[in-house]
């Protein structure tokens, strides 16, 4: 069965790739060649988010590829005030993940649209329980973070973008002082993505 979804997706893939117009053979056709928008950019990140009911905040960045109505990068991502929010259960904990980041934006054109995107990375936590400068529990995640929201076009340079999203994660180890639960759940982010977006060809420019 597998073999036969393999042979179909194949033929399919080969078929569109021989009806696509010949463009005289001077230059082979690519993903960016045929985007109606192409271009870059780099973007810090701020992620805000609940660990055992205390509002924590994340900070990093990411960078990305322009294509057509999408986009596709890396980012990263590493917590700023857990020693804010720190118990009689932690003396400090420190967490920090990152990897793909894919994206879709449209109508890019106009001041205000939709902005969605999704996180898929791999992080480590460290905790100390005391005070004695060395982690006492280690443990790595796999984090996935899908949201969406609202972008606006302040210069044709400089985008800020707002969305919600849900983290999910993976990998932690059980802990009698905090469960995975505690480390997943709903994210609210800002994003300003600077950089060349490019134009839509043939049809209007940003």
């Amino acid at each position: 069965m597998k073999k036969s979804i393999f042979i179909v997706l194949f033929a399919c893939f080969a078929s569109q790739i021989f009806a696509q117009r010949w463009n005289g053979g001077s230059n082979d056709e690519t993903l960016f060649s045929r985007s109606r928008r192409v271009g870059f950019f780099v973007s810090p990140i701020v992620e805000f988010s609940d660990f055992k009911n205390n509002l924590t905040t994340a900070s990093g960045g990411g960078i990305g590829l322009v294509a057509g109505d999408f986009f596709i990068g890396g980012y990263g991502l590493g917590t700023v005030d857990y020693d804010r929010i720190i118990n009689e259960d932690f003396d400090r904990l420190d967490m920090g993940h990152g990897g793909f980041w894919l994206g879709y934006v449209a109508p890019q054109h106009e001041v205000v649209h939709f902005f969605s995107s999704v996180k898929a990375g791999w992080g480590a936590v460290d905790i100390e329980f005391d005070s004695n400068n060395e982690p006492d529990y280690e443990d790595t995640f796999f984090a996935l973070t899908p949201e969406a929201g609202l972008e606006v076009n302040v210069f044709r340079w400089l985008r800020i973008g707002g969305a919600v999203g849900y983290r999910f994660m993976n990998g932690l180890a059980e802990n009698p002082s905090f469960d995975t639960k505690d480390f997943q759940g709903m994210t609210a982010s800002l994003t300003f993505r600077i950089g060349a977006f490019g134009r839509d060809r043939g049809r209007w420019d940003d």
